[in-house]
């Protein structure tokens, strides 16, 4: 009996050592398969920023004619309504999460006030900001790896300054995810609510506002000061 288990770890031991050279061989054979970027999703473009605008590390979504960035007026009470429609299981909680994180980190207050049938996330104009769960069918910009899109509407006062008045975050149903796990949901709604607030993509790959995400979760020192210049715009 103990010579047949022998036996047959030996085949097992084998077997792995095979599939372990066949796996090898798979990567060393396709040079274009990066585990790197197998959790990396991208943020749509259109939330780019204004090219020059913004300090070190972060832009600003728009900027008046002045250079001053687009954003919501002093300590702003920002309301939001929540449509459930495609929305994962406990996304009450989840929304509630990622408003308290912004909020925490920023000089605004988004306030969830309920939910909503409302599904025009395109053309929004003023009243609260729609957040939602969508496809790229309905929503065509959440084609391919784009986990999420975030923006205001604004309205130009005589002076030339702008203040946002509405807007809009969209989440894709189909969360892009991976082999080695899929991407955290609440991370992608904090950095859609930041573009409502008005800050555009950072081109520190480190920074939780860049414009592709690969596992990082937290606001760093580059997002804080762009949310510091938003309320010094707005309280200015």
């Amino acid at each position: 009996m103990s010579e047949r288990r022998s036996g047959g770890c030996t085949s097992v031991l084998s077997l792995l050592l095979v599939l372990g050279l066949v796996i090898s061989m798979v990567v060393y054979l396709s040079p274009v398969l990066d585990l790197g970027s197998i959790r990396r999703t991208v943020y749509s473009e259109r939330s780019a920023g204004v090219a020059g605008s913004g300090g070190e590390g972060y832009t600003f979504m728009q900027v008046s004619d002045g250079g001053r960035p687009v954003t919501w007026g002093c300590a702003a009470r920002i309301e939001v309504e929540v449509n459930p429609q495609g929305a994962p299981e406990g996304y009450a909680e989840l929304v509630a999460s990622a408003v308290q994180r912004v909020n925490e980190a920023s000089g605004f207050t988004f306030v969830v006030t309920g939910e909503t049938e409302d599904r025009e996330f395109q053309g929004r104009q003023r009243g609260p900001v729609l957040l939602g769960w969508a496809d790229e069918e309905e929503v065509s910009e959440l084609a391919g790896p784009t986990a999420g899109l975030g923006g205001a509407s604004y309205v130009v006062g005589p002076g030339g300054d702008a203040r946002s008045v509405g807007g809009m975050v969209v989440l894709d149903t189909d969360m892009p995810g991976g082999w080695l796990g899929g991407l955290d949901e609440e991370t992608v709604l904090v950095h859609e609510l930041v573009h409502v607030l008005g800050l555009g993509h950072s081109d520190d790959a480190g920074a939780l506002m860049a414009a592709e995400n690969s596992g990082q979760d937290e606001f760093t020192d580059a997002d804080l000061a762009g949310l510091a210049a938003l309320e010094e715009a707005a309280c200015g």
